[in-house]
């Protein structure tokens, strides 16, 4: 059973929320809240049975639906990082200058629970990570979101903390779209590769300084940390007999 508060997979964030404000509001109804617990100008206080909020002043319309929403919703909090987490659902009771909110039950709880291998999305990420595990790489999963130009947001698999770098992985053939999250990351100042396929027979690709893409076959995972050494060219000498 997940415990509360539930860590929020990156990929699922925008089902509990989407809005830009802290509230989230869908079809007339408050669906979702979100508390920023480490804000210097609000003080905001979530916990098991209990939630304070500061009200903000600019978002009129929110407010007076949160203090009129006789239906329960969702709760998220989130701190200096890029992980947000999940309490259930509330319901406010009053406050003034806050919401007063107080819990109801576990919600959405169970979407927070991972579904395949260690919480990752698929199989393929799965054997990744164990495949860095068994090479003693730390790997982050899912570590931090970008967000893009075109004001979407991209959060890459991995981060490799002792290379400094993001690891996109991959199965079926990238589009166009895929290489280009990947070398607006680049772009941002990161370090970023992707792997297309299992550790066993992959291709990588690689952004260069001047942004053009690169790519290289490598037959195991195990062969990419320790390549063959080149072999030394043999000098052919005149014999005479």
């Amino acid at each position: 059973m997940t415990s509360r508060p539930a860590l929020i997979p990156h990929k699922k964030k925008g089902f509990f929320h989407r809005a830009k404000s802290c509230i989230d509001v869908r079809n007339g109804k408050v669906h979702a809240i979100k508390a920023n617990t480490n804000n210097r100008t609000w003080h905001n206080e979530v916990n098991e049975k209990t939630a304070i909020i500061s009200i903000n002043p600019r978002t009129r319309r929110e407010n007076k639906l949160m203090y009129a929403s006789k239906e329960p919703f969702h709760v998220l909090s989130f701190g200096c990082g890029a992980d947000t987490y999940y309490w259930g659902r509330y319901k406010c009771v009053g406050g003034k200058g806050v919401f007063q909110l107080e819990y109801v039950d576990d919600g959405d709880l169970a979407k927070c629970k991972s579904d395949d291998l260690n919480g990752r999305r698929s199989n393929l990420e799965g054997t990744w990570a164990e495949t860095f595990k068994k090479n003693s790489i730390v790997a982050s999963f899912e570590p931090a979101t970008m967000k893009l130009s075109d004001k979407t947001e991209y959060t890459p698999d991995f981060w490799i903390r002792a290379n400094n770098e993001f690891i996109e992985i991959k199965g079926p053939p990238p589009t166009q779209r895929e290489f280009d999250k990947c070398l607006e990351t680049h772009k941002l100042g990161f370090n970023i590769r992707m792997f297309r396929g299992p550790p066993t027979n992959f291709d990588e690709y690689v952004w260069t300084e001047s942004g053009k893409r690169t790519k290289k076959h490598h037959s195991s995972y195990y062969r990419y940390l320790h390549p063959k050494p080149k072999r030394k060219s043999r000098k052919i000498f005149n014999i005479s007999i």
